[in-house]
């Protein structure tokens, strides 16, 4: 906007241009009319010195106080022009309507216009009709010069106004993306530290409790084993969530590729992998880590299917397995495994990103299915 602060006149420069002009306006008002006129002309050109002050002291949001003074202003000229036809008394009531067209709404400015004028061409057709013509010229100039100086002045305040909304826009705009980002971070602590400490502190309390019943030692290994592989699994999603905040991710078909790889599960990729966001790539990797996760849990030792596709717009990947030999009941949907995310979260995070997660029993009854799709 210093563009705009630049149009504006110079305060001091334009005080000195004010207090000159007033001055030699009131010494000609004098100078013309006679000599036993002179004390009323003074006393008209003070009235209207007046006005315009007043106007000029008015806010923006008073109108009426800028009409009042304006009118003031107009009179007095007026007035001069009463005691003598060949003084500028012309001048206030030109200035006047030139004022009311650059600062007042037009449905106030027009009429003030109009009614000045034609004061001024009535006390013209009583005192030298003559000048008649060259006054309404004059008014009409005046008219004219307000009418420009006013849409200048409604075009710049308008553009400031524009340059500020747009300055608040953006201000607004970095505030939601930091409010974004506190949000994605509360998430990653919450998924990630929350779950996996939880599990932790789960897993060695019962090595502790199985420690106090003198139970065997396999038993209690197995349990500080499983808090170990708990805190490297915590440790690991950890970094991949750090890298994603940086926005620095491996490639998502390598993550999966790797992940596949572990858990034995056979893998197809469709289409040209290319990368993604950090945020679905991370929402990809998380997807595929926990269907795993659940098949380990609920269908030890089954096949697993693992299918990445690009499409022109979108990623999918569906991750499904053929189900356990036997089974000791129907497998919950969408049911939190509280070994990290579970996929009710990681649904959450799929329709934020736009996406869409749905988990269930595959289409034949065997296994269960994980399908992810969410946009590129």
């Amino acid at each position: 906007m210093s563009w705009l602060r630049r149009l504006r006149p110079n305060t001091s420069g334009l005080m000195i241009g004010r207090a000159v002009g007033t001055v030699a306006y009131a010494v000609a008002a004098v100078v013309v009319v006679p000599a036993h006129l002179r004390w009323v002309a003074l006393l008209c050109t003070a009235v209207a010195f007046a006005g315009a002050v007043y106007s000029w002291r008015a806010r923006m949001d008073q109108p009426v106080h800028r009409v009042v003074g304006l009118v003031v202003m107009a009179a007095g000229g007026h007035a001069l022009y009463v005691v003598d036809p060949s003084s500028p008394g012309w001048l206030p009531a030109g200035i006047a309507i030139s004022v009311a067209l650059a600062v007042l709404p037009l449905t106030i400015a027009v009429p003030f216009a109009f009614l000045t004028a034609g004061t001024g061409a009535l006390i013209a057709e009583l005192r030298n009709p003559t000048a008649i013509v060259p006054l309404l010229a004059g008014c009409t100039g005046f008219a004219v010069l307000g009418a420009v100086v006013g849409s200048s002045r409604q075009r710049a305040d308008q553009a400031e106004r524009l340059l500020a909304s747009e300055k608040a826009a953006r201000e607004a705009e970095a505030r939601a993306q930091v409010y974004a980002e506190r949000a994605r971070l509360a998430r990653e602590i919450h998924d990630i530290l929350a779950h996996t400490l939880s599990a932790q502190i789960v897993g060695l309390e019962s090595a502790r409790l199985l420690m106090r019943r003198g139970a065997p030692g396999e038993a209690v290994l197995q349990q500080i084993e499983q808090a170990q592989k708990l805190a490297r699994e915590g440790l690991d999603e950890t970094r991949q969530a750090v890298l994603s905040l940086r926005g620095d991710t491996r490639p998502t078909a390598d993550a999966v590729r790797g992940l596949a790889q572990g858990a034995s599960a056979k893998l197809a990729i469709e289409g040209t992998p290319e990368p993604l966001t950090p945020e679905a790539g991370l929402a990809v990797e998380r997807t595929v880590r926990e269907a795993l996760t659940n098949v380990r849990k609920h269908a030890p030792g089954a096949a697993v299917r693992i299918r990445l596709a690009y499409a022109t717009d979108e990623v999918e990947v569906e991750v499904c397995d053929g189900g356990p030999a036997t089974h000791a009941g129907p497998r919950p949907v969408l049911r939190d495994t509280g070994t990290g995310y579970g996929l009710a979260g990681l649904r959450e995070r799929a329709e934020l990103l736009g996406g869409k997660l749905d988990a269930g029993p595959a289409e034949n009854g065997e296994g269960f299915r994980v399908w992810l799709t969410i946009p590129r």
